[in-house]
């Protein structure tokens, strides 16, 4: 976006490969904690926050771009069916893997119309012929996320963004100690239980989908 400065790239570049960090930690020590729940975000964020990085910074990006393509067509078919899964199980209700799967979407939306009007910070070059993104889908898109970056801020079941508001977020035999993720029956021991800390996964949902709306806006 023409007049932007570079060094907001270079900082959301920063935050989104924050956010793939710290998913990859909560993935890494979701095994020897026993939880199981969640590690399905845990690697769309990182794979979100490595290509959008990427589409931030040109220079931090890599790997061809219809295998981002595969990854992202492949996270938006699950998180559709475990949306579908959560409403026939729990009744009518927005699955949290329903803002997911917007977010894959979104994700395959800046792969196939990789640049709008201006050059702004993407690292993919548009071909003669190649089309713009649709700037009413993009700005519903970038509102919906903002909107759910608020709801994420503004509501008190800490941890609901990434472990869901249904269940226990974990199955484990010794005893929780304190009222962590008591609000979503989420469980964790060791390592886990100082990484998975309900605010914290939820600021890396607000940041990642703050990131992605402004990068849809950019790209009109």
């Amino acid at each position: 976006m023409v007049g932007t400065p570079s060094w907001l790239y270079y900082l959301f570049g920063l935050l989104m490969l924050a956010v793939a960090a710290y998913c990859f930690a909560l993935l890494a020590t979701s095994g020897p904690a026993h939880r199981s729940s969640g590690r399905d975000v845990e690697i769309s964020h990182v794979a979100m926050g490595v290509a959008m990085a990427g589409m931030f910074v040109p220079a931090w990006a890599f790997g061809p771009s219809w295998l981002w393509e595969l990854v992202f067509i492949a996270l938006l078919a699950w998180f559709i069916v475990k949306a579908v899964q959560s409403i026939q199980q729990w009744g009518l209700h927005i699955p949290h893997t329903a803002i997911h799967a917007l977010m894959s979407f979104a994700m395959l939306l800046m792969f196939w119309y990789p640049l709008g009007s201006t050059a702004g910070a993407m690292s993919m070059a548009m071909s003669p012929g190649s089309h713009r993104m649709d700037p009413g889908l993009a700005f519903i898109i970038a509102f919906v996320l903002f909107g759910s970056a608020i709801f994420t801020i503004a509501s008190p079941n800490r941890g609901a963004s990434h472990f869901g508001s249904h269940g226990r977020a974990a199955v484990i035999t010794a005893p929780a100690s304190g009222d962590q993720g008591a609000a979503t029956g989420l469980v964790t021991t060791g390592a886990d239980a100082v990484i998975a800390i309900p605010g914290l996964v939820d600021a890396s949902h607000v940041v990642m989908c703050v990131g992605m709306g402004l990068m849809l806006i950019f790209m009109i």
